[in-house]
């Protein structure tokens, strides 16, 4: 055992020799580190320079830790006073989105709600989730929300058989609630597929239902 230990010393202290205070820990050096001075130049060569992490001015100096210690932020307490000045959910939203039914340039019904997309998106997800209406699916990168209706079908006469049968010709169908940048805000329009715009009675319907939840 004393003949495998003596090779190991031998190379530790050789390694020692070699490298010096290569591989010695510096996690403490930086309580010892002392301002140097401004590099020196030739009289005739000037140096433009700035601090890149300027160190503050602190009106006291504080004691030199004996460890190193993890820097972290304070932690934060609220005033009574700051707490009692914030705003409800119910409260902001009602102020801040401020839905409202308009028309467009084409004279569609629409209905616009101030602030940003993520805001509104949000706001109106959850509105729906509190309505009386009947969401299927929804695809935020296209802002659109998918609605299952039922509506009458006008377009069609009612058979024989139907109106003996009391069939009132009720037809379950999946319409397009589209959100849409503008300006200032968004504003949200009542499709029946892509390309065609729903009824504008019905698009009332929905677009009130949807603007009394938000501004509950």
């Amino acid at each position: 055992m004393r003949i495998l230990l003596l090779p190991a010393v031998v190379m530790l202290s050789g390694c020692s020799w070699m490298f010096g205070d290569t591989f010695r820990d510096r996690a403490m050096d930086y309580l010892d580190a002392e301002e140097q001075a401004p590099t020196r130049t030739e009289p005739d060569i000037r140096l433009v320079t700035s601090d890149a992490h300027a160190i503050p001015v602190l009106p006291v100096t504080p004691e030199k830790p004996s460890s190193y210690e993890t820097p972290q932020p304070q932690p934060y307490i609220a005033d009574e006073d700051e707490t009692d000045s914030v705003a409800s959910l119910s409260e902001y939203r009602s102020e801040a989105l401020n839905p409202r039914l308009d028309k467009d340039g084409a004279g569609t019904l629409i209905l616009r709600i101030d602030g940003g997309f993520a805001s509104a998106w949000a706001a109106v997800t959850e509105a729906l989730s509190k309505s009386a209406l009947k969401l299927t699916d929804l695809n935020r990168s296209t802002g659109t929300y998918y609605l299952e209706m039922q509506t009458r079908n006008e377009t069609e006469e009612l058979g024989w058989w139907d109106r003996f049968w009391g069939n009132d010709n009720v037809v379950t169908e999946t319409y397009l609630l589209k959100m849409s940048r503008a300006r200032q805000g968004v504003y949200l329009s009542l499709l029946t597929d892509a390309d065609n715009l729903a009824g504008e009675s019905l698009t009332a319907d929905v677009l009130n239902e949807i603007k009394a939840q938000l501004e509950k």
